[in-house]
């Protein structure tokens, strides 16, 4: 009898533990692909999905603008090779509580992605040629690193009244914007750590004067065109040198160029990728 309690105590302990380590996995979480059978495509996967399940997209061009699911991760198969067109106009992603999203091109709409809500993650993607701002979040700032954010109308990043103790604007790469490289509107609190931006038509980072107890350290800041702002204190003024930004969309540094000053992790700044 007594074994008996000890091996139904030790497998409840077990479930406790999974359910606590992997809660999507033993409450029957699913990878769906697109395109599939009877998934066309990414609009289609989000009406079959549920929080916990992860949509993983095929390489390809998809004509969508985007709502991913609360508690849904949309990942693409292949670095960059997934694309979101917006089709000019609207905005190409919108998403959810505790949602992410990994490793896509997103371009050409009015906004490459917008948030408001808490919990989310934008990581690992191309977001280029909007003709407004690529990343647009409000009140809850996502965890928003490794991405590449260039050539959009606007800003670059558009904050307003952002706090988190938790999320971050990190490593990412921040250039040749019509605007800012990084707003902050309101009375936000956000850190900016490891980013370069660079070559941004007006501030490389405009604080509202409410948010200047955001944390601002280890960027590099460069040849942004109207920068009249002070630059904080712990950042670094120097040519990235990147490889090929133009042609080939290479924004890796050419170690024969660029200043080997490290992140905070002991990282290069900006977007870690490597092509």
């Amino acid at each position: 009898m007594i074994d008996f309690f000890q091996k139904s105590f030790n497998k409840a302990k077990y479930v406790l533990i999974m359910c606590l380590l992997f809660p999507y996995v033993l409450l029957g979480s699913k990878l769906i692909t697109v395109p599939s059978s009877g998934i066309a495509n990414i609009t289609a996967a989000m009406v079959k999905a549920k929080a916990g399940d992860t949509v993983i997209v095929e390489n390809g061009v998809y004509r969508e603008h985007i709502f991913i699911k609360a508690g849904i991760a949309l990942k693409a198969r292949n670095l960059h090779k997934a694309v979101l067109d917006g089709k000019g106009r609207g905005t190409v992603v919108t998403m959810g509580s505790n949602s992410s999203i990994n490793g896509f091109v997103i371009r050409n709409g009015t906004i490459g992605v917008f948030t408001k809500n808490s919990g989310i993650a934008v990581s690992r993607c191309l977001i280029k040629n909007n003709w407004q701002t690529g990343i647009i979040t409000v009140r809850h700032l996502p965890r928003i690193e490794d991405n590449i954010i260039v050539y959009n109308q606007a800003s670059g990043i558009q904050g307003w009244d952002v706090r988190s103790t938790k999320a971050s604007v990190n490593h990412n790469t921040i250039a040749y914007n019509g605007n800012h490289g990084i707003a902050v509107g309101g009375t936000s609190n956000i850190i900016v750590e490891n980013n370069v931006v660079a070559f941004n038509e007006r501030f490389a980072l405009k604080l509202s004067s409410g948010s200047e107890k955001s944390k601002i350290v280890k960027n590099n800041f460069y040849k942004n065109l109207k920068q009249v702002q002070k630059i904080p204190s712990g950042n670094y003024c120097f040519d990235p040198a990147f490889i090929s930004p133009r042609t080939a969309l290479n924004f890796q540094s050419d170690p024969k160029s660029c200043c080997q000053i490290k992140a905070s992790d002991n990282k290069n700044l900006g977007s870690r990728i490597n092509y």
